[in-house]
């Protein structure tokens, strides 16, 4: 391992790292590259940080990368397991990442926002804040999704305003993606954009 890599409560984290470790849930096997800053507060003009971060296992944070607390509006900022957060991407406060998402270089996500799991963010996308990404989405580089934009499981969505094109048919072949199951989740999308 190089030696500006210490492993700490089973991650790999670089010297430059910084780590708000007292304001983290964390699990094991995630990698913080240099100059990642994890879990400062949160960005907001009038809201003041409340509540932890969590973050599960074996993702990883690139350099530059940032993830904010959370405010008193969910009170928790979550990642889930297997992400990957490229180099100066950034997660605002009170956003919940599921599973397998990946998040290109300086792609933005606003804070309040729920991505569902295996989705996919271009270099220099922006989410806006109180959005929801539906699982299997493909959001292509330079894409602008505004408040109104809604964006469906399965679909690859491009443009300023995003507009969906087509279904990601790679990325739900790749996850063996049903018809049943894109069904199941898009009722999961419904029922968390209800409650966003």
């Amino acid at each position: 391992m190089n030696k500006d890599y210490k492993i700490i409560k089973g991650n790999k984290v670089h010297s430059t790292a910084v780590v708000n470790w007292d304001r983290i849930i964390i699990g094991r096997g995630n990698i913080f590259f240099p100059y990642s800053v994890i879990g400062t507060d949160a960005q907001h003009s009038y809201e003041k940080t409340n509540g932890k971060l969590i973050i599960g296992n074996k993702n990883t944070f690139r350099e530059f990368c940032t993830i904010n607390l959370p405010t008193k509006k969910k009170k928790i900022t979550k990642i889930g397991n297997n992400c990957l957060f490229m180099i100066m991407s950034h997660i605002g406060h009170d956003c919940i990442i599921e599973d397998n998402v990946i998040i290109s270089n300086n792609s933005n996500i606003a804070g309040n926002t729920y991505i569902m799991k295996n989705s996919q963010f271009g270099l220099n996308s922006v989410i806006h804040q109180d959005q929801v990404v539906g699982s299997y989405s493909m959001i292509g580089m330079g894409t602008i999704v505004g408040k109104k934009t809604i964006l469906k499981p399965g679909y690859i969505y491009v443009g300023n305003p995003a507009k969906g094109i087509t279904l990601n048919k790679i990325g739900l072949s790749r996850n063996r993606v049903s018809k049943k199951k894109l069904n199941s989740e898009t009722k999961r999308f419904e029922m968390l954009k209800r409650n966003a």
